[in-house]
């Protein structure tokens, strides 16, 4: 068993100086974030060709590791990764239909398939996973994670003479002490995707969008205009789908379909309901590409708004896995 360290107060870090080091470059720090959101979504996807069952999933295992901070006990990754089956909580299926926002028919249907193809193991109320990594390694979004975090910590160096942080090891930090890390990163992960589920419809539609939003993150990487130098939190939901909406391309199809490993057709059905619901814009040469204000300034403001909350909830949690680093 190992104590957590108590920290020293005087030297955490705040929310404040997280957010004013994230915005020194926001267009290099939602780059690095982008990617690693679009990992994950991939990684998810590819457990089950079901995001909804993946998030129950990471729902259970999350259970264990709120348990394991709240006893004090942390496990490295490569002692979890050796762990042949984790013990969740007593659960019910109304506290994951509360927590998940998912009906009870679909929560019941999902753990019976999880149960079947021998990913958990239910008796009653007690739930076990089966050899967690079986389905999906998070060394990827480990070390995506780990990019994110030495960015922030380098402009905290930077614009707060945090000199403390200088040569951190984020990726052995995170593997060090993996269960609480991970805990805290979850806690981010299903609050976010939640929220996306509820603007989006589904967690798939959310993945096509925000691989759009990578793309276009992408074009702004060499742009030489002078305004892209002013960029911030106010202004960069609006810059990065008007600069890019018309000074770049968008994808096709088959392209998100490569990128996402979603079936084309399944692609097709899902940028047309995002097409509907004005998150998307479809131009003459069949590329899809994030609506943008000079389109229809209205719905544009869903996903600034969109946007601007769940950037202060990455911050908060990247505020949390940097006070974890002294642990």
């Amino acid at each position: 068993m190992i104590k957590i360290q108590k920290p020293i107060i005087s030297n955490l870090i705040t929310f404040d100086q997280v957010n004013k080091s994230c915005n020194d470059d926001i267009k290099v720090f939602t780059e690095i974030f982008f990617q690693l959101e679009f990992t994950w979504m991939k990684n998810a996807y590819n457990a089950f060709k079901d995001i909804d069952k993946y998030v129950i999933l990471l729902f259970l295992i999350n259970k264990t590791f709120k348990a394991y901070k709240e006893h004090f006990y942390i496990l490295s990754f490569e002692d979890f990764i050796n762990s042949k089956t984790i013990e969740i909580e007593k659960i019910s299926i109304v506290e994951i239909v509360n927590e998940l926002s998912i009906t009870k028919e679909t929560v019941r249907r999902k753990l019976n398939e999880l149960n079947k193809s021998g990913v958990i193991k239910r008796d009653k109320k007690k739930i076990s996973v089966i050899n967690p990594f079986n389905n999906q390694n998070p060394k990827n979004n480990i070390l995506e994670l780990s990019k994110l975090l030495s960015y922030v910590s380098q402009k905290l160096v930077k614009t707060c003479n945090l000199n403390n942080l200088i040569n951190k090891n984020y990726l052995n930090l995170i593997k060090k002490n993996y269960t609480l890390h991970w805990h805290t990163f979850l806690n981010f992960q299903l609050k976010y995707y939640l929220r996306m589920k509820k603007n989006f419809g589904t967690f798939e539609n959310f993945y096509i969008f925000g691989t759009c939003a990578v793309n276009q993150s992408y074009n702004l990487k060499n742009s030489n205009k002078t305004y892209i130098n002013e960029l911030d939190m106010k202004n960069y939901a609006e810059v990065v789908t008007d600069h890019t909406k018309y000074k770049s391309n968008g994808l096709n199809p088959t392209t998100i379909s490569e990128l996402t490993n979603i079936p084309r057709a399944s692609v097709i059905r899902k940028l047309n309901q995002l097409i509907d619901k004005k998150f998307l814009a479809k131009n003459r040469k069949n590329l899809y590409s994030i609506i943008s204000t000079q389109e229809n300034p209205r719905k544009f403001s869903r996903i600034k708004n969109i946007f601007q909350e769940n950037q202060a909830l990455l911050r908060n949690c990247l505020k949390d896995l940097l006070n974890l680093s002294d642990i």
